[in-house]
């Protein structure tokens, strides 16, 4: 039985409330403890967005020995927040600051962090406080970090690069093969998801099949980006062999294959992972 790690999800998400399993109405909990997700499911990274949503992601691993947690403050939620970047980047620095506390929580990155220049207005000034701050303190307790990278491709590559001990996943990726390249180049990952299935995506497809395979990272980014054919549902794990599938036929290997590589990509970038066993 092929199983698949997804390295970006956010089951603290309320739209978990909504979730059904066999027409029967089920929380984030029920779905993770579910057969299907054991099926299907080698590990999940699940990422908060800031210091709650941290929270409730560590308090959601403990007790999964398949999942992890990430903890972060988003672009997003970075811009809307009213107290000042230093109380905020103190209270993450308290989740982080010895290995006994990463050990126990089990977090093994920062994020979800960086820029995101869609919604507007945006406080670019704000936004990269945060994404500075951040990566600071990825490079002061070496870890890895994930970043969110939404229309704002060139400021998250330039900022990125100015902390060059710093390594992650660019996760969602939407950028060019040329940007993708240098990242790489820079010993970082590309994570792919949901929207690789999607039918305008040929473009982000192009960019995946020209892809090193040890530098993919599957994800699913649920509840949200739902692969074909699952559009308007809410993502979970447990369709990430809707995602490999593409990605296998443009690899021109099997999904079996495939799982393997990225899982194997997966534990080299978040090395706080634990190994299973084989």
């Amino acid at each position: 039985m092929v199983k698949y790690f997804d390295t970006h999800a956010h089951y603290f998400d309320k739209k978990f409330e909504e979730f059904s399993l066999d027409g029967e109405a089920v929380g984030a909990d029920a779905l993770l403890d579910s057969e299907l997700m054991h099926e299907t499911v080698s590990g999940i990274i699940n990422v908060g967005t800031n210091i709650e949503s941290s929270r409730a992601a560590i308090d959601q691993a403990a007790g999964r020995d398949f999942m992890y947690a990430a903890v972060g403050i988003h672009p997003e939620d970075a811009q809307n927040l009213s107290l000042d970047a230093g109380v905020e980047l103190e209270r993450l620095e308290a989740l982080i600051s010895s290995p006994e506390a990463l050990d126990k929580h089990k977090i093994v990155a920062i994020g979800e962090i960086g820029f995101d220049y869609y919604w507007q207005p945006v406080d670019k000034a704000k936004q990269a406080e945060f994404f500075e701050g951040q990566l600071a303190l990825a490079q002061k307790y070496s870890l890895p970090v994930i970043v969110h990278d939404r229309e704002a491709h060139g400021d998250s590559l330039a900022t990125v690069s100015k902390f060059p001990d710093v390594k992650g996943v660019f996760h969602a990726y939407s950028g060019s093969i040329e940007t993708a390249r240098e990242l790489i180049r820079r010993g970082w990952y590309i994570g792919l998801g949901g929207a690789v299935t999607f039918k305008n995506a040929e473009r982000l497809r192009a960019v995946a099949a020209a892809l090193p395979l040890d530098r993919i990272l599957l994800e699913t980014d649920c509840p949200y980006m739902s692969p074909v054919p699952h559009r308007g549902k809410v993502n979970h794990s447990a369709l990430l062999p809707d995602v490999a599938n593409v990605l296998s036929r443009l690899h021109g290997i099997d999904c079996t294959e495939l799982a393997r590589i990225t899982e194997e990509n997966a534990h080299r970038l978040f090395d706080r992972i634990a190994v299973p066993e084989r």
